[in-house]
């Protein structure tokens, strides 16, 4: 209840703020594990995702802020999942694993860190070895444009990646990688 009261809230600050277009939203799976990889540009890109899709979804936040008493206890009833920046955090990708395998949706920004230089920087593997790990659909994203009333942001969801039937066929993880670079960056060229 929490989480949609809040999502509420934010798209309609979002509407007033920015100048804000999806496209793709309906090639989201409705159901299962999904996990929604996308650039990241700005500390806005999180909410505008999670506005921009009807299922609810989970995301990584720095651990550090869950020490910070009310906003801490928040995030964490937001579906927020810990995350040790700069190393391995094993513990926040065990917790993935389990969000997914539950049948939920997972957003991760596999370049790392933001990135504001318009181009796609190396992904590291953890989506892929979380999507992989839970059986999970990959969801490529791009977020175009800029966070400006008269210029506008779009955001652009690709066709779901089915890491089952890849590995199937005998791709591994760093081919997978490569998928998901490949689905992100032919929507930031084309959308």
């Amino acid at each position: 209840m929490l989480y949609g009261t809040v999502k509420a809230i934010v798209k309609k600050y979002y509407q007033a703020r920015f100048k804000i277009r999806v496209i793709g939203e309906d090639r989201i799976p409705a159901d299962g594990p999904v996990l929604i990889c996308s650039n990241h540009t700005s500390l806005y890109d999180p909410p505008l995702i999670a506005v921009s899709v009807k299922r609810e979804m989970s995301f990584f936040a720095k651990s550090e802020l869950f020490r910070i008493p009310v906003l801490g206890n928040l995030i964490s009833r937001l579906n927020a999942v810990p995350v040790e920046r700069g190393k391995g955090d094993r513990a926040a990708l065990k917790k993935s694993i389990e969000v997914l395998e539950g049948g939920s949706m997972l957003l991760v920004f596999p370049e790392g860190s933001r990135n504001k230089s318009g181009t796609l920087k190396d992904l590291q593997q953890g989506a892929s070895f979380m999507a992989v790990k839970a059986e999970a659909q990959i969801v490529p994203a791009a977020i175009k444009g800029s966070y400006d009333r008269k210029k506008g942001i779009t955001i652009v969801f690709g066709k779901p990646i089915d890491t089952k039937s890849l590995i199937e066929s005998g791709k591994n993880r760093k081919d997978i990688t490569e998928n998901i670079k490949d689905g992100i960056n032919n929507l930031l060229i084309s959308g």
